[in-house]
């Protein structure tokens, strides 16, 4: 009388539903042993994927086989592809079942191995399932990019739409009354490019928005806003934005509008307090009596000829010319030109900080495309599992939700790694030779980069105490550079002195971590505070 171990293996609910449920596989062997006179020893019931035999039942199956030596001749399942699904492991675990004298066979798709053919038919009974599984993964996408290219918009709405059914039963989206006039305010005030970006989305906050700055920045250049779907290139086919079957929530000139700012394709036209050449510091004085900000106009005289002052409109006598204030500026800004000695220790610096930065960014690189690809791998095998149908659909956007956003910051960071110019060094020396001719440089610019120059030197309004300029708060780059100009002194044999009484190489407290040192003492040029301050010269101009 034979005697044989049943193993029944189910994976997924799909399976189930097309009969290999546990229980439809239990019954099915257990009549055909009866019917065969065959002896049931042992069942195991497996839940896993047939890709492998690193399965727990199947494993607790082959210790029981070692430890019942001859208890067993047979090893049955209903078909081939409760045993396995990888043609190459189920020769080798055939053979490994057979050198222990049992003999494994589907009751539905008997084949007597003995006979050198029925090894094409029991690769065919091993392959056909795994076909099947590709061919369903392939007609899913297939449906979903044709549903895509018919203006069909498939998943989750995304901010500012909500899910429906149309008359047919078919998804579609329709605009959020919360969220969809917000998206239209976004795509106005950034559209203006009167304001940054950033600052359009704190007041958005304010109102309610809900999107993250990342899913913000998505938002903008997304085209479902005004009506399209975008349908990802795939294999020979090209990306295209088709026209969606969703109501518009913003025109497609507004849309544009709004790409050609966020890709500078559009200058922002950010509003100017003059368009008088001669009156570039007007709104950045201060009356010195009242604390008024100046204001600047043109007077003439019996010959037409215009006069250009700088004023308060409150009642005060603070008035002079704009050819005083314009003098009066370039002797500022002649004070800040760097020493000799500062513009060597900068290039000197320069070439150790981003040599090392260079190694750095290299690894970072390396890190994230690293980290990118196992996301992308993770999204893969998510979408495998769902069309193979052994998860269901919330699990696989459960999952997307989560790696999604993380793939798309490692993207970002990765691009601004890669963004870093090579040839820095060149910058550096465009950036040097500006500051040793920033009076010059000051004179022949236009009115918007006059402003926008000191502006970015004196962070507060300056105030005139009838002979020059009181002395103001600066930005701390560009006090680093008096106090450099002034602390140090080049040696012969390349070391830096500082020669002020006080530990004068140190910022205001908050730039950079201050450092004590004694009168009179040397500096070698890789010391690290040193390094740190100049570096953020840099990075300022």
């Amino acid at each position: 009388m034979k005697k044989a171990i049943l193993y029944i293996r189910v994976s997924t609910d799909e399976q189930a539903e097309r009969g290999h449920s546990l229980a439809y596989q239990e019954d099915k062997l257990l009549k055909y042993c009866a019917l065969k006179n065959i002896e049931v020893v042992k069942l195991f019931r497996e839940d896993h994927s047939a890709k492998t035999f690193e399965r727990p039942q199947f494993i607790e199956l082959l210790q029981f086989i070692k430890k019942n030596k001859g208890n067993a001749n047979l090893l049955l399942f209903i078909k081939w592809d409760r045993f396995s699904r990888n043609t190459g492991d189920a020769y080798g675990m055939i053979s490994t079942l057979n050198k222990m004298n049992v003999e494994p066979q589907a009751i539905e798709q008997p084949l007597d191995l003995n006979i050198p053919e029925n090894k094409i038919m029991l690769a065919f009974y091993l392959a056909s399932p795994e076909v099947e599984n590709d061919r369903r993964a392939l007609n899913v996408i297939a449906g979903m990019r044709r549903a895509r290219k018919d203006g069909r918009f498939l998943g989750k709405a995304p901010y500012g739409f909500l899910n429906k059914r149309d008359e047919q039963d078919k998804p579609i989206l329709i605009p959020d009354p919360t969220g969809a006039p917000l998206v239209k305010e976004a795509f106005e005030e950034v559209a203006k490019g009167v304001k940054p970006v950033f600052h359009v989305y704190q007041e958005l906050k304010q109102k309610g928005f809900k999107p993250s700055k990342n899913s913000f920045w998505t938002i903008l250049i997304n085209p479902l806003y005004y009506g399209g779907l975008l349908v990802t290139s795939y294999k020979d086919e090209v990306a295209e934005v088709v026209k969606g079957k969703h109501p518009a929530i913003i025109s497609k000139e507004l849309y544009e509008s709004v790409q050609d700012v966020l890709y500078n394709r559009k200058r922002p036209n950010y509003a100017l307090k003059t368009k008088d050449e001669e009156l570039p510091l007007r709104g950045s004085l201060k009356c010195k009596q009242c604390g008024a900000t100046l204001t600047g106009s043109a007077s003439k005289n019996w010959q037409k000829k215009k006069y250009y002052y700088y004023h308060c409109q409150h009642g005060c006598n603070e008035r002079y010319k704009a050819e005083k204030g314009a003098e009066w500026t370039l002797i500022e800004l002649i004070k800040m030109k760097p020493t000799d000695e500062f513009v060597a220790l900068m290039k000197q610096v320069n070439s150790d900080v981003f040599r090392t930065n260079e190694g750095n960014k290299k690894l970072e690189i390396e890190k994230k495309s690293v980290e990118i690809e196992k996301i992308q791998t993770r999204l893969t095998n998510a979408q495998q599992l769902l069309l193979d149908g052994k998860i269901d659909i919330d699990d696989y956007k459960e999952m997307k939700s989560k790696f999604e956003p993380e793939m798309l910051k490692l993207k970002q960071d990765l691009t601004l790694y890669k963004s870093t110019d090579e040839n820095m060094a060149t910058y550096l020396e465009h950036t040097l030779e500006m500051l040793q001719n920033i009076d010059k440089y000051y004179a022949e610019a236009d009115l918007s980069l006059k402003t926008t120059l000191i502006s970015s030197i004196f962070p507060e309004k300056l105030i005139f105490n009838e002979i020059n300029y009181r002395t103001q708060i600066m930005n701390p780059a560009v006090s680093l550079i008096y106090k450099l100009n002034a602390d140090f002194s080049a040696k012969k044999n390349g070391l830096f002195r500082i020669k002020s009484k006080k530990s004068s190489c140190v910022t205001r407290p908050g730039f950079e971590p201050r450092l004590t040192v004694p009168k009179t003492a040397v500096l070698p040029l890789h010391h690290q505070a040193i390094r740190a301050q100049i570096y953020s010269l840099h990075i300022f101009f």
